[in-house]
């Protein structure tokens, strides 16, 4: 049973009591199906867009969409998009369509071309209900229509009527990885003969638009079941990523590892923060491993400057799909550094802190551990050592940045300006060594980082260094005059005349 929110029912009734026919379609009416309660609506209808602006008068109205035509009408709150009947949106040019049925028609799979309306019901021309719910596990299937080919049947030429998909993608190539994402986003499988149809058509990427090629990568690797999607469907990805075909058979002969190159990346991908840029790193984090590999005498595999390698790899690809360069950068870097060892101690870990920056290190970590994870399957969902130990330097890296513990002598409670102004040191060169010796105190014993305790142990620092400056001018005069009692007493006892030696 399908439930339309009230805003949505009133759309529907503005323009069918104007004369028009309404359905809302596309991904809602699927989210529907499967028992969900979707953020988006859009509606279809026979009304022509100066019709709808019309019928919508009394609405705010945003011609935001006006490029794809589509109007967007605010209904107490909720923005909803209502166009014409559309054949076909290509850039800014827009085809429209005499009938629902052939707005259907373009929406390339099965489960996205049902249209429904409380008046006529769900109207489902493909059979995308089916495919939904009609068996164990959700079906991605392309829409595709009869063609007649010439064919031979035992050297007779005959004509058969085939059904074929291509057009779906040759249409829109982009929808080569939309089949790709469901799989990630949700658990759906490719069906067969859609399957099929991709493979063949792969070509057609060559002629998709590299943003729209971006933005579908990203949501794949965002997906809740990126990992099994990118696996499964590496022969389809390897097109546009080939720089990923090398992986998928390469294993890494490790202890350290159970699984290929290409099945490592997929499941540090899916252990990952799902964090774009942390997802990405772990798609492109061991790409360079195959051109970096060798084997020692004992048959074990080494990967000795795979990281350089793979940020090669990894910007290139990005070059290819127009990644912003900021973003761009931010994923090379982490592919760069995904090994670095990070220390257990907490006192090196605050020094790396101050090398690397509190985010990007924090960053670096949730990278090392989906790499870590990502090794060897987890035995009763007990992780590995190596990735307890980097989770608790995340923890101990948390703690140090919510609790403002110092880690930088930027961070002292006191400054180099109060220190001269106490008259605590004499000069800059001073100010800054007591400075380093408050900070040094502070790394090992954090809860020492307030004011008045800092500037007790300046003031007791310059009392002793004071007293030990006496000491040593004391200590200093008194070997002086030792020295000077000693010479003294050697020049006395000297003889005026020294007896020469008989020959």
């Amino acid at each position: 049973m399908i439930f339309l929110p009230q805003q949505v029912s009133e759309a529907l009734d503005i323009l069918e009591n104007a004369g028009f026919e309404a359905y809302v379609v596309g991904e809602c009416v699927r989210e529907m199906i499967l028992g969900r309660s979707p953020q988006d609506f859009d509606i279809v209808t026979s009304a022509g867009i100066n019709d709808i602006l019309f019928a919508f008068r009394d609405y705010r109205i945003s011609d935001e969409g006006m490029s794809k035509g589509e109007i967007m009408v605010t209904i107490l709150g909720m923005v909803i998009a209502v166009s014409p009947y559309r054949r076909e949106v290509v850039g800014q040019r827009v085809m429209y369509a005499p009938d629902l049925e052939t707005d259907l028609a373009r929406r390339g799979f099965t489960m996205n071309a049902m249209a429904y309306s409380p008046k006529t019901g769900l109207i489902d021309p493909y059979d995308g209900k089916t495919a939904l719910v009609g068996g164990e596990v959700k079906k991605v299937v392309a829409i595709g229509e009869n063609v007649t080919v010439n064919v031979k049947v035992s050297g007779v030429p005959t004509v058969q009527t085939v059904y074929d998909m291509t057009k779906s993608f040759s249409i829109a190539p982009s929808r080569l990885l939309e089949a790709v994402r469901y799989c990630a986003e949700d658990e759906y499988e490719i069906e067969e003969q859609t399957r099929n149809c991709m493979r063949a058509n792969l070509a057609c990427f060559d002629y998709a638009d590299a943003d729209l090629l971006r933005e579908e990568l990203q949501r794949i690797v965002m997906g809740k079941f990126a990992a099994r999607a990118l696996e499964k469907n590496a022969d389809i990805l390897s097109y546009i990523l080939p720089e990923i075909e090398p992986c998928i058979t390469c294993g890494q002969h490790s202890p350290h590892h159970d699984f290929t190159v290409w099945v490592h990346i997929c499941k540090a991908v899916g252990y990952a923060l799902p964090e774009p840029a942390i997802r990405f790193a772990m798609l492109f984090h061991d790409l360079g491993k195959p051109d970096c590999m060798s084997l020692d005498k004992n048959g074990r595999g080494h990967f000795k400057g795979h990281g350089e390698r793979s940020r090669l790899l990894a910007e290139g690809i990005m070059r290819r799909l127009n990644f912003p360069k900021a973003f761009a950068d931010e994923i090379s870097w982490l592919v760069y550094h995904h090994d670095v060892p990070i220390p257990e101690d907490r006192r090196e870990l605050k020094a790396l802190i101050r090398e690397l920056g509190a985010q990007d290190l924090k960053e670096l970590l949730q990278c090392e551990i989906a790499d870590s994870r990502a090794r060897k399957p987890e035995i009763n969902n007990e992780p590995a050592p190596q990735t307890v130990t980097l989770r608790k330097s995340l923890a101990d890296l948390n703690e140090i940045i919510n609790t403002n513990e110092c880690y930088d002598i930027s961070q002292l409670a006191v400054t180099r300006r109060e220190l001269l102004d106490r008259k605590l040191a004499h000069n800059e060169t001073e100010a800054d060594q007591l400075m380093n010796a408050l900070f040094e105190i502070v790394l090992d014993k954090p809860s020492f980082n307030n004011r008045l305790m800092l500037i007790d142990i300046a003031e007791k620092s310059k009392s002793k260094l004071e007293q030990i400056e006496a000491d040593k001018r004391r200590a200093e005069e008194e070997r002086a005059e030792r020295e000077r009692v000693k010479r003294a007493k050697g020049r006395r006892g000297e003889s005026v005349f020294s007896k020469k030696k008989k020959l």
